[in-house]
This record gives structure tokens, sequence and C-alpha cells, in this order.
């Protein structure tokens, strides 16, 4: 069992270190390739929500969120209801950078998952979220705080 687990955060650790390598060969810092991700695929995105689904810390969104604000590549919208929370929206110049940083990442993540859908089926995707899910419903049984909720 250890070494199927261990295979399976090798490989996740690959996949993190490869969109690490595409970020850096762009010149684009790794944290801003993951605010442009999540950005263009997530039009509910808030700071808050940056740092408990991609877990960034807070004073790496704030710098990030900077940056790109500076750059002219997002703005922030207030959040009806919510008093300091705001959305992160892209300017038509943020658009226009994720595609450059994106484009070739999301065809090269289409390719890997034609290959392996076809070769190992689609369910190996609900078998990862399966996984996952029973991962964190058994630390939180051991008393690891669930961020989420």
């Amino acid at each position: 069992m250890r070494s199927e687990i261990r295979r399976l955060v090798d490989a996740t650790n690959v996949i993190d270190h490869t969109y690490l390598v595409k970020g850096r060969s762009m010149a684009v810092k790794p944290n801003i390739v993951v605010l442009m991700y999540a950005l263009a695929n997530d039009e509910t995105l808030s700071q808050s929500k940056l740092h408990n689904n991609w877990l960034l810390p807070l004073s790496t969104i704030n710098t990030i969120v900077t940056e790109c604000r500076n750059a002219g590549y997002i703005t922030l919208e207030p959040i009806p209801g919510k008093r300091r929370e705001c959305y992160l929206r892209f300017t038509a110049r943020g658009r226009e950078f994720a595609e450059l940083i994106l484009s070739e990442i999301h065809a090269a993540e289409e390719e890997a998952m034609r290959a392996t859908v076809e070769r190992f089926s689609p369910e190996f995707i609900e078998a990862l979220e399966y996984y996952a899910e029973k991962f964190r419903q058994a630390l939180k049984q051991k008393g690891c705080p669930d961020e989420n909720e």
C-alpha cells in the first residue's frame, strides 16, 4: 500500500513541477501562473477562495494580486454583502496575458487527458476524486481541521 501511495504523491509532484517549469520558461512567477489559471476557471474567485482552494499563503496572494492589479491584468470587484472581500476579475489585457500563458498548458493538459482516458478509462478521474475525499475525511477524523468548511 505504501508504494502505491508514494507513486501517487510522486506523480502529483511531477504535475505540480511541470506547471512551475512552464511558468519559469515564460518568465512568469509560479504564483502568478496559479492566479491566472484559477481566475480563468472561476468567475467567483476571491482572495479567500484562492487561499482555501489553491493553498497559497495570504501574504503571497496579496503580493500577486497587487502586482497583477498594477500591471493592469485584474481588477477587484466588491462582493455584495461582504465588507472586505472582492472578486478578482480579468481586464481585457489580463485575459490576453492569461491566454498567452495558459494556451500551451491547456493544450498539453488536454493531450495528456485524452491519452490517459484512452488507456485507463474516464473512471480514473472519479477514482482520484474518491481517493482525495476519503483522504480528507480520514484526516478530519484524526483531528485535522477542514478549512473548506
